[in-house]
């Protein structure tokens, strides 16, 4: 779904995402406020929203979007560079930021990464980005995770509980899963990262984390996403 006052700016990513035979444009609304009625009408998956850095009011329609619709990721895409405006754009619930002039042949790239639960933040804004989360409490770098990890966003939070010490029914319980699924999952985590127990899983992602690399297979997906001035995260 797309959010743009711009009629030739919506026609352009209509014929982008037209080609892709797995992304189905759902709606197009001109402003915030018809967005909003749209999010909550089609609950689409991911939304790209068109605004002005310092405009309040941009902010305010993400939060709304976020509360009609908790699963729908957002990417704003933005005429200007403002640090301090993206980071707010980022606590409104935005799962990333790109700059309006981005190529279009990259979106569809950016669309699935942010769909299957990675955030696209520019380059330069990482450091405060991890700063605040260290601020606000996360004195480790439990579910800030490496660049293009093979581990599903599932998978991420299994393991992030395993690092803690829980137990198959603890996981299954805070994850309101079956202990079976659990135990698959714990499966499929180990077979990806090369490892043969919990705990060397635990250490693994935990390096991963401190080098910032992505996993054992992640160079076989380098080029999911644009490197050019952004960089990104997984939450």
């Amino acid at each position: 779904m797309t959010v743009d006052g711009d009629p030739l700016a919506r026609r352009a990513l209509r014929a982008r995402l037209a080609t892709e035979r797995d992304l189905d444009l759902v709606g197009e609304a001109p402003d915030g406020s018809a967005g909003v009625d749209l999010v909550s009408e089609q609950q689409p998956d991911v939304v790209l929203i068109a605004v002005t850095a310092r405009d309040q009011h941009s902010r305010d329609t993400i939060r709304e979007m976020v509360t009609a619709s908790p699963h729908t990721r957002i990417i704003v895409l933005a005429i200007e560079r403002d640090e301090d405006a993206q980071m707010e754009f980022l606590r409104a619930g935005a799962a990333g930021w790109l700059m309006k002039s981005v190529d279009l042949e990259v979106l569809p790239r950016v669309i699935r990464g942010v769909h299957s639960g990675e955030a696209v933040i520019p380059r330069a804004l990482c450091k405060r980005v991890m700063t605040e989360a260290i601020g606000a409490g996360r004195t480790d770098r439990n579910r800030l995770r490496p660049i293009r990890s093979s581990l599903t966003r599932r998978e991420w939070e299994v393991v992030d509980l395993l690092a803690e010490g829980a137990t198959t029914a603890g996981i299954a319980r805070d994850l309101q899963l079956s202990q079976a699924t659990v135990r698959t999952h714990i499966k499929h985590i180990l077979a990806k990262l090369g490892v043969h127990s919990r705990a060397e899983a635990a250490r693994h992602v935990d390096r991963l984390r401190h080098d910032g690399a992505g996993s054992p297979s992640s160079s076989a997906r380098s080029g999911s996403l644009p490197t050019t001035d952004q960089h990104v995260l997984t939450r």
